[in-house]
């Protein structure tokens, strides 16, 4: 761990170096994807030190590092501060243009760390760093608009660790749950607070991973400390009911922004028992500022926690405008003085002096820029900035940076941008031009992520015609509507914290309350047309617009969504054909593929232009209690019974995708022997099988393409041969998992030779018709058809086309869409497959053969 206070000085390198030699069998890095020793991180560090040195071989330049959480990040950044270049961790999130701007500003040379794993080998040896050597620089907004770089010494980063051990009791015993990026600045401090101080680390990427599976994770890792942020916990802790607890968990954290005791008290009833809950706070400039613990046994204050008491070697002070301490209680300036701060602002000796004064013995005083107070128990409270800047999630943003941001939009005449310090939170008032588009305030958020980072996009969009001025001219921001006012209240249940997620995308926001309505939120037409489209593919229900418009909260619409859910089950009727779009004229009826229901054709039909109804056709029981048809060509006759009963006298236009193609092609061909006219028939990427294919083509089945190879879904990994008892251990393993695999086929059988006639849970359902249908794939005979066919494949289909041709003896076109097999019925790729559609009901496209 790391030593007292009062011990010399060393370098983060020299700290690193000498736990890890105490411990080297002692995991340093776990994630789900691998694991690695400090052993084994020290000597790849110093291996790699020496590579990094000879490849970067101007002194002080930094190397900047694309990080990710994982293992091999984490060696890239040991090595670049093991060879005495600072290292700069480049957020993989970040717009282009503010990537490039930090390259530019600092000079960097940039590497993955795949390239530094795989720089040459060097014989030298690398000189250790001093104490006082850059070793990081971090990157924040300023009053520019643009990032500025904070440089931190290698002598800061143990202090860092050591307030670790101090005020999170850290050391060798601990595997710390790391769940914050490690290229946020506090996601560093964990890093080094772990790795200095001999705990485990173990790594959870929830940007990319989200919070599913999470809690299981955990648990079995034993995680002893868990460190995130407070928008991170408000949006898990939902998702975990009051018995859901981590038992190992001795500790928690927070940082990054201010955090409720509303929070706090959820955390305690449910991942929490008898841990503790610590705030941590802190600045690019500063490092830690200050720490809060609560013990379970310990009242909760009402409202924002306290930051707390100042961390190791940070004195506090709170000045009036003259610089002189004020009486506790009183508002002042929050100054600090400590010999751990950043050493500079890179290339900005101007303000370096302005933010840091000297007091000499490596000392310096930063004038912080942020209100606060000490209460009269010595608990440190933040209470906003003293400039315009707001403090959003941990960030220090420039409401001018967002300001220019709305600028540049096509549709801004003028905009403002204010901070709402109380909350953390940005509030924007655009000013549109009349002439042209109005955007909702949801669109205008979406515009601003493509170049802002999360944290910058406001919270609250006020679109106006133009904006109040005073008597000279100027924008008079005391005259500026509020935004409507929000007082979300916590989602409950699965099904809202799921809808919670999905308007947060379609609005652009961090969180949604289930109280909260969606055009208050900023949500328009198009909005909620996007929101019930994403509903209607994650859940397969389709929600009218006309049903949302009744009640758009998401408790409102999780209710609605629940009771779709029942009635669906209990009213389905005996009909296999629904109907998914109004219009005029002839009908199109378009069959789903096995196992499929008819409503997973709703964003193919839903993009189509042509203005006409669209009938779905899905297999008899897949939803409604029934025995599934047994052939292709039954389930094709029983489709032409469906289609007749909406449409008695033709002519037809019939569609049908994957295994729903095959059947459509033989319902035209019924349709045809009694005497009807099949306007057009369009098969949307057919499914075949090898037996199918051998069948028309008449050569030998072989291997296919791995869209329908499923071979290895449930073939048993045998396991390495060992000697002695492990080898026994293999076989016994190797016979449990044939076994297991027999059974499964055994019983999936029994499933599918009953199929229609069990209710079974939906996904398992789907699974036993999707197998289903591979079996009557198999076994089809197809009648080949004289009519015209539209066939409409992904670019990536592995099928030879020339085989249909054996198939539509007639008129055959041929088009080709995005995406592949699954993608192309599915946002954004299926829009080119409507268009397709749309082009084909027009009887165009590329004609490759007629007969």
């Amino acid at each position: 761990m790391i030593e007292s206070p009062t011990a010399v000085p060393e370098s983060a390198v020299a700290q690193w170096r000498a736990t890890a030699a105490a411990r080297p069998d002692h995991l340093a890095v776990v994630t789900p994807d691998g694991s690695i020793t400090y052993g084994a991180a020290r000597a790849f560090a110093d291996e790699r030190a020496g590579a990094v040195a000879a490849a970067v071989s101007e002194p002080g330049q930094p190397v900047a590092i694309d990080i990710e959480s994982d293992v091999e990040s984490v060696l890239a950044v040991l090595a670049v501060l093991s060879s005495g270049h600072p290292v700069i961790l480049l957020d993989p999130l970040l717009p282009d243009d503010r990537r490039d701007h930090i390259l530019a500003l600092s000079g960097a040379t940039r590497l993955s760390p795949s390239q530094i794993a795989e720089l040459p080998r060097v014989q030298a040896t690398v000189a250790e760093p001093e104490p006082g050597d850059a070793a990081v620089m971090i990157f924040t907004s300023g009053s520019t608009g643009k990032p500025k770089g904070l440089v931190h010494s290698q002598r800061g980063w143990v202090n860092q660790a050591r307030d670790g051990h101090e005020f999170m009791g850290l050391d060798d015993s601990d595997r710390a749950a790391v769940l914050l990026p490690l290229s946020f600045g506090a996601g560093f401090d964990c890093l080094v607070m772990s790795l200095l101080n001999g705990a485990t680390m173990l790594l959870w990427d929830s940007r990319r991973r989200s919070t599913t599976g999470l809690l299981d994770w955990l648990a079995a890792e034993g995680a002893s400390t868990v460190h995130c942020t407070p928008s991170l916990l408000r949006a898990w802790l939902p998702e975990l009911s009051p018995g859901e607890q981590l038992p190992d968990v001795r500790l928690l954290s927070t940082c990054g922004e201010p955090i409720h005791s509303t929070d706090i008290e959820h955390l305690r009833r449910t991942l929490l028992s008898d841990a503790v809950y610590c705030s941590w706070s802190g600045s690019s400039e500063m490092g830690n500022l200050a720490f809060n613990s609560f013990p379970p046994e310990r009242a909760l204050p009402t409202g924002v926690i306290p930051v707390g008491t100042p961390a190791t070697d940070k004195l506090v002070r709170i000045v009036d405008d003259t610089g002189t301490d004020v009486p506790v209680g009183e508002t002042g300036e929050v100054h600090v003085e400590s010999g751990h701060m950043a050493l500079r602002y890179h290339g900005d000796p101007e303000m370096t002096a302005t933010k840091f004064v000297p007091l000499g013995d490596g000392r310096f005083r930063l004038r912080t820029g942020d209100l606060g107070r000490f209460d009269e128990s010595g608990q440190l409270h933040l209470l906003g900035r003293c400039d315009d800047a707001v403090k959003i999630r941990g960030y220090l943003v420039e409401p001018a940076e967002v300001e220019a941001a709305l600028r540049s939009l096509p549709w801004t005449t003028e905009a403002v941008v204010t901070a709402n310090r109380e909350a953390g939170q940005l509030i924007a008032h655009v000013a549109i031009d009349e002439a042209g588009w109005t955007p909702s305030p949801a669109e205008i958020r979406t515009e601003l992520a493509k170049t802002l980072a999360p944290w910058m996009i406001p919270r609250d969009v006020v679109v106006m015609t133009a904006l109040p001025r005073n008597e000279r001219g100027k924008v008079d921001r005391n005259a500026l509507p509020p935004p409507a006012p929000r007082s979300p209240e916590p989602v409950r249940g699965p099904t809202e914290a799921a809808l919670s997620h999905l308007w947060c995308e379609v609005l652009g926001l961090e969180t949604a309350g289930r109280n909260e309505d969606f055009i208050s939120l900023g949500g328009d037409s198009l909005a909620a047309a996007k929101m019930l489209s994403g509903l209607q593919e994650r859940w397969l229900v389709d929600i009218p617009s006309s049903d949302f418009a009744r009640e758009p909260t998401i408790a409102g619409l999780a209710a609605t969504l629940d009771r779709a859910h029942r009635d669906r089950a209990s009213t389905a009727g005996a009909s296999s054909i629904t109907e998914l779009r109004s219009g005029e004229g002839r009908p199109l009826f378009l069959a789903a593929g096995a196992g499929s229901p008819a409503a997973s054709l709703l964003p193919l039909t839903r993009s189509l232009n042509a203005d006409l109804p669209v009938y779905g056709i899905q297999a008899h029981g897949l939803e409604n209690r029934g025995r599934a048809d047994r052939s292709i060509r039954a389930a094709a006759r029983r489709a032409v019974r469906d289609i007749r009963s909406i449409q008695p006298e033709g002519p037809y236009r019939l569609a049908g995708y994957s295994m729903g193609a095959l059947v459509m092609l033989e319902s035209a061909t019924i349709l045809r022997r009694s005497g009807q006219e099949c306007e057009q028939v369009l098969l949307l990427d057919p499914l075949f099988e090898p037996e199918l294919l051998a069948r028309v083509t008449g050569e030998a089945a072989s291997a296919r393409s791995a869209r329908h190879d499923d071979s290895g879904a449930d073939r048993a990994a045998l396991p390495d041969r060992g000697a002695g008892d492990d080898d026994a251990a293999a076989r016994a393993g190797a016979e449990q998992s044939q076994i297991a695999v027999l059974w499964n086929r055994v019983m999936m059988r029994l499933l599918v030779s009953t199929a229609g006639l069990l209710r079974l849970p939906t996904t398992l359902q789907w699974t036993v018709f999707w197998d289903l249908g591979r079996e009557l794939i198999k076994k089809h005979h197809p009648t080949p058809y004289s009519g015209p066919v539209h066939l409409i494949c992904s670019r990536e289909n592995p099928d030879d086309l020339g085989v249909w041709k054996r198939l539509a003896t007639g008129v055959l076109e041929v088009s080709e869409v995005a995406g592949d097999h699954h993608s192309m019925m599915r946002a954004p790729a299926v829009a080119e497959t409507a268009a397709a559609v749309d082009r084909a009901l027009g009887n165009t496209g590329t004609r490759v053969e007629e007969s």
